[in-house]
């Protein structure tokens, strides 16, 4: 891949009342940042506030900065300036003494009821851009802090990410039962929703978030569920003898795409989950499978077999003969997903080491990027509702874990590992509670 340099000049955001005006300027190299090196200072405790809290609000920015690939985040062992320094009295020396170009400092006030306060500045010229001031309860800080990391990325990447307001979906085997399980997207807050000692597959969100879709062999044969978020009550979607599998949500959020088997062979179908109306969208003598329906719910990618081995293809929707080939190398693709702004196809390839790794496909250009190599098993990608992370599963480690990665590839890290393995992962379309 060739290497392009460009600067991205910004006008930075007027500073509240100080009405100050900055330019920043950030390298950036095939797509990330490069060399802007920022620190996130430890939070000052003040008023009682719970130094845990504290800790776990400054290391969340820390995470949504460091896996868009855009940031180095400094050690902080390495910092000369303690916490409770104040915004005013920041020595910018000791800052560019440990090699910042970027620095976050913060206060935290109060148990209950608590006000965060932040602020980034400029090391190098010395000044503060953003401060900003937060009142909430205390189990919401980290939204404020997810609200004031997103603005800036905005201001130094020009970049629009709100994949940190969003939950991840996955099954967790552990020894032989199952466990449907939501995460906050950095793998805290666990959820278990639905645990079975059958077999739990492919969980996929609603076009709305309310429900998540899987399938389960709780009754010996492989239906197709829907469990509220809500009411947590689960429903039957489709329970046709043989395969209810690989549910993909329309955009009218009544509608989905799935893989039957009633009728033989694996094909994919739409049903309409309100009125139950059933129609198959493809007619092959070999396996169709593992639908993903575009964001304006005109096409739909899939897995076929029919040029023999599994291959991800095309179709349009509004013309069922419409087919198009999206792979040609590599013989075995497959857990296509688009991306939520449709520019986009993720899927997992077996390599010639018999090993799954990730891959992007670019749908203007139809060039293919690599994700992951030589890191083990990668499979079942799933975009975040910005487009702009994915999550998988990965056991490049030992076991399965939940990793997030930037579209690149560049940055990769864990952030689930719980007792079983992580199956299956499917982020949530948008900012879920």
């Amino acid at each position: 891949m060739s290497v392009r340099f460009r600067l991205i000049t910004l006008a930075a955001v007027i500073f509240a009342s100080m009405n100050l005006f900055a330019q920043l300027q950030v390298e950036v190299k095939d797509g990330a940042v490069a060399e802007y090196n920022m620190a996130v200072s430890p939070l000052a405790v003040l008023d009682g506030a719970d130094a845990a809290m504290a800790s776990e609000i400054s290391s969340a920015i820390e995470k949504v900065l460091d896996i868009t690939g855009y940031f180095k985040i400094l050690d902080k062992r390495s910092f000369l300036e303690k916490p409770e320094v104040a915004f005013k009295a920041v020595n910018f020396k000791s800052w560019l003494d440990v090699g910042a170009n970027g620095l976050i400092k913060g206060t935290v006030k109060g148990k209950d009821e608590i006000e965060l306060e932040l602020a980034f500045f400029d090391v190098a010229k010395g000044k503060p851009v953003v401060q900003k001031k937060y009142t909430s309860k205390a189990a919401l800080a980290k939204k404020s802090a997810y609200r004031f990391a997103a603005e800036v990325i905005k201001l130094l990447t020009g970049e629009e990410m709100n994949f940190m307001f969003s939950k991840i979906a996955f099954v967790e085997k552990t020894g032989e039962k199952y466990t449907l399980v939501v995460t906050n997207f950095d793998g805290t807050g666990r959820k278990a929703l639905y645990s079975t000692s059958k077999t739990i597959l492919l969980p996929e969100w609603s076009a709305d978030g309310s429900k998540i879709f899987f399938t389960s062999h709780e009754k010996n044969n492989p239906n197709l569920y829907s469990y509220d978020l809500k009411t947590s009550q689960i429903k039957t979607v489709s329970a046709y003898e043989g395969l209810n599998v690989s549910a993909s949500a329309y955009p009218d959020n009544k509608t989905i795409a799935l893989c039957l088997s009633k009728d033989g062979n694996s094909e994919i179908y739409s049903l309409d989950t309100t009125t139950n109306e059933l129609k198959r969208l493809t007619v092959n003598s070999e396996t169709d499978t593992a639908p993903s329906v575009s964001p304006d719910g005109q096409e739909i990618v899939f897995v076929s077999s029919r040029s023999g081995n599994p291959q991800v293809y095309k179709m349009s929707l509004s013309d069922l003969n419409k087919v198009e080939r999206l792979t040609e190398q590599g013989n075995y693709n497959q857990d296509p997903e688009y991306s939520p702004d449709g520019k986009k196809v993720a899927f997992s390839g077996r390599d010639e080491k018999y090993q799954f790794d990730l891959f992007i496909i670019d749908l203007a250009s139809r060039q293919i990027s690599r994700i992951t190599q030589n890191q083990g098993k990668n499979e079942s990608p799933t975009f975040s509702p910005d487009s702009k992370v994915i999550g998988f599963s990965s056991n490049r480690s030992g076991k399965s874990k939940l990793f997030l990665s930037n579209v690149s590839g560049t940055r990769q890290i864990a952030v689930y590992s719980g007792e079983g393995e992580v199956l299956m992962p499917s982020w949530s379309p948008a900012e879920t509670n």
